[in-house]
């Protein structure tokens, strides 16, 4: 991995800070929930069945255990216990549970703890691979911007959490920045990774095509419509794409659909069924999703986070129209194609349920932003953004439902 990963840059300590600064952040919420008498235990199954392997020693009292919320408890499941044909645990990937069962001896076999490590040194690497993915195709002001921006939206908390959204992240910006350097067979094995973090992570693979063969262009033009137009006088050039390139590039598909193969073969069932099962979510074509969601606009009772989730995916969709003008393609293709997959869900509990925090993983989006030549109106955005990330934090410590 020569040269992949450079040695250590002092403009890497803002990562290192802004982890450390939010974690220490969130601790302080969580002791402040803990003296009030909080949280509130779930009321959930696997609540009952994992809670006796919390630690009870001052620390995790204090620092680790108020973290035990929500999807949490599904990954110290399989983590602990492995997959369960009886339960929800195989609606959940395993690259994540399995790196918390790893690492759990060096924390005291604390597997929560072990979640939290993860998760901790996860979002460090993703703030540096984003910081330098920014630089490499911007300048080192707008990557510094990108990072802190990405730092205060709204469910960056979850970056912190027992969450896969940090481990699929780095992964993903890591793939990125090995495609970039043209180490393919270290970006296919970073987005096979991330496939099995989050199921998602398979639309990497039309990404590395695409940017396999763009690599193969002479003098590239500097805007995604010019690229296009580039990129279809050239399509002589798919010749000249190496057989092992197109192996490499399906490895994400081909991680999902053997992880598929494997669930099915060992008799604990199938993804798509676990969803229907224990959450009523049915997998749909994503026009048909969009569809279900345009439904339940004009038709649902709305909590306050059907507010929140469709004000960020509003955010998001303006950035992605306005980045098919101003954003390289293959930045394009991972917001849209992210946004589709994310349609297929039909029918969720609310009206965008966890869209706020799967928008965690459309790094792009903030570019545009992170841009903005009006330096007080991204102060003000940052501020209110920031806010509303701390009082979210709250009420997912609380042991609210948030994302």
């Amino acid at each position: 991995m020569q040269n992949l990963v450079p040695r250590w840059k002092k403009e890497w300590n803002i990562a290192v800070v802004l982890v450390l600064g939010l974690r220490a952040l969130y601790a302080a919420i969580g002791i402040l929930i803990l003296q009030q008498g909080g949280p509130a235990p779930l009321g959930e199954t696997t609540y009952a069945l994992i809670s006796p392997y919390l630690h009870t020693d001052w620390f995790s009292r204090w620092f680790i255990n108020p973290w035990f919320q929500w999807d949490t408890l599904s990954y110290m499941e399989v983590s602990i216990l492995g997959y369960n044909n009886h339960s929800s645990s195989i609606a959940y990937m395993p690259l994540y549970p399995l790196l918390m069962r790893l690492l759990a001896p060096l924390v005291g076999n604390n597997h929560l703890a072990s979640a939290l490590l993860i998760s901790s040194l996860s979002s460090i690497a993703a703030f540096i691979l984003l910081y330098e993915l920014m630089q490499d195709m911007y300048d080192p002001k707008l990557a510094l911007r990108v990072v802190l921006a990405f730092s205060v939206f709204p469910t960056t908390f979850f970056m912190l959490a027992g969450y896969t959204e940090a481990l699929f992240l780095a992964l993903v910006l890591g793939a990125w920045l090995a495609a970039r350097r043209r180490r393919w067979g270290w970006a296919a094995l970073l987005a096979g990774l991330a496939t099995l973090t989050r199921l998602q992570g398979a639309i990497l693979t039309p990404i590395l095509l695409w940017m396999m063969f763009r690599s193969l262009i002479p003098q590239l033009e500097r805007g995604p419509l010019q690229q296009v137009k580039q990129a279809l006088g050239n399509l002589p050039l798919l010749k000249a794409l190496r057989p092992e390139w197109f192996f490499l590039a399906a490895i994400p598909v081909l991680t999902m659909l053997g992880h598929q193969a494997w669930l099915r073969l060992s008799g604990l069932g199938n993804i798509t069924a676990a969803l229907d099962q224990y959450w009523r979510i049915t997998t749909v074509a994503p026009w048909t999703g969009f569809y279900l969601f345009l439904l339940r606009l004009f038709s649902i009772e709305y909590i306050y986070m059907d507010w929140i989730d469709l004000f960020l995916f509003i955010f998001i969709l303006l950035i992605g129209l306005a980045g098919l003008r101003d954003l390289p393609i293959e930045f394009s293709l991972y917001i849209w194609l992210t946004l589709a997959v994310l349609f297929m869900r039909g029918t969720p509990p609310h009206l965008l349920a966890s869209y706020s925090r799967y928008f965690l993983a459309l790094f792009p989006i903030f570019i545009l932003p992170a841009g903005m030549k009006m330096k007080n109106v991204q102060v003000m955005a940052a501020s209110i953004s920031l806010c509303l990330q701390m009082l979210l934090a709250w009420v997912f410590l609380l042991g609210s439902w948030v994302a």
